[in-house]
């Protein structure tokens, strides 16, 4: 029994240092606040050694509000003002993450000891001047602000850098496409500046039945109650697009004016964008096998869209990377998928994430296109399908 306990608590202990401890901190802005009214906030965790003048800015996920009718939109905040993602009320003092943040170097070898700022995500994506009113409950869009008062805390030290990578996953991986050309012009030209979106790729396409466009469902209404005050953050794209601002919103007109080198994580058969975007739910359980060959079609040309939109940007900036597994997924970099063996690229290769986001970060210049070049369920080891099958 003693063995047993023995074995429990050595499991327990190397499980443990392969997470990150960040602790809890309010921005300093007083009017950057989060839907409900309460202050922004964000997780930090200081680098050490090789990794104390490098640094991680992460947005956190959560999905924007949206709704088919401007009424569902506000009903849609004034539901999400209430949650984790909405409010920093009831955030824990710390929290234990993994993945990208690992501090053990073993699985994590480039990234394990860097400085790293995780940005609680709870605006909706949004930001106007004025609260407005849902229900009798004001609710408010300060993203901008959050944002910016986190940058500017730490805008001396980012100053002094010798890397910094700006990613997120899905929402966050958005907003990272929407501000790392803002950080890379605050910051001087000895400072490498890396964008490493995960998931983030929501393109405008129209779901299945043809009826609506993912911007009509969740952008157009969404635009009326936020955004009217200040344009998105990346202001070539805004100057280029100043009647469609909203463009500056979607990665795949926004990435024409990102100059920065970016590692798309990103596959192509995003688990979220089926049902989201795409309007279909025979893709629920992981897999396409329940899906008629008219709906793997349109699955299969979305997946090829988002290919050739990545492909595009590695013929024209030959310091892009990209990870793209043909495997149903949303977000990898903060768990173990980041450096587990499920997701290699090509299947079998040994290729994963951790594997070479790692050789990226450190030399741009070395080929980094992994984009699987097969289609689901070819890549076996993350098709889950069972062996029988």
């Amino acid at each position: 029994m003693m063995n047993y306990i023995s074995t429990i608590l050595i499991i327990c202990l190397s499980l443990q240092i392969t997470y990150s401890t960040h602790t809890l901190n309010l921005v300093q802005d007083e009017q950057a606040l989060c839907l409900d009214g309460s202050r922004g906030s964000f997780y930090f965790d200081r680098g050490s050694g090789s990794g104390a003048k490098s640094w991680i800015i992460y947005f956190q996920g959560g999905g924007w509000i949206g709704g088919s009718t401007l009424e569902a939109t506000k009903n849609s905040a004034l539901s999400r003002s209430k949650t984790d993602i909405g409010s920093s009320k009831n955030k824990a003092q710390s929290v234990n993450i993994g993945g990208i943040f690992s501090r053990d170097s073993k699985v994590n070898p480039v990234l394990y000891n860097w400085n790293s700022i995780y940005i609680n995500y709870c605006d909706g994506t949004g930001y106007a001047k004025d609260p407005i009113v849902v229900s009798g409950t004001n609710i408010y869009f300060r993203g901008n602000s959050i944002t910016r008062s986190i940058i500017n805390q730490f805008l001396d030290e980012l100053k002094q850098a010798d890397k910094v990578i700006v990613s997120g996953c899905s929402a966050g991986g958005l907003a990272s496409f929407t501000w790392v050309q803002t950080i890379r012009d605050l910051l001087p030209p000895s400072v490498t500046v890396l964008n490493v979106p995960d998931s983030g790729v929501f393109q405008d396409l129209s779901t299945y039945d043809g009826s609506i466009t993912y911007k009509n469902t969740y952008h157009t209404n969404f635009m009326q109650l936020s955004n009217k005050e200040i344009s998105p953050p990346n202001t070539q794209c805004v100057q280029s697009n100043p009647n469609e601002q909203w463009k500056c919103l979607f990665a795949q007109y926004l990435i024409e004016y990102i100059d920065t080198p970016i590692f798309f994580v990103q596959s192509p058969y995003d688990s979220w964008c089926i049902p989201n975007i795409l309007k279909l739910s025979c893709a629920n359980d992981g897999t396409l096998q329940n899906c008629n060959q008219s709906q793997v079609n349109f699955i299969e040309s979305h997946a090829i869209s988002m290919e050739v939109m990545m492909k595009s940007r590695f013929s024209t900036h030959f310091n892009t990377g990209g990870f793209g597994p043909a495997c149903l997924q949303h977000c990898f970099l903060e768990g173990s998928n980041y450096y587990g063996t499920k997701f290699q690229v090509p299947t079998g290769s040994g290729n994963t994430i951790a594997k070479t986001l790692s050789a990226w970060v450190l030399d741009q210049s070395v080929s980094s296109n992994y984009l699987d070049n097969v289609s689901w369920p070819d890549n076996v080891g993350c098709n889950n399908l069972s062996i029988e099958m």
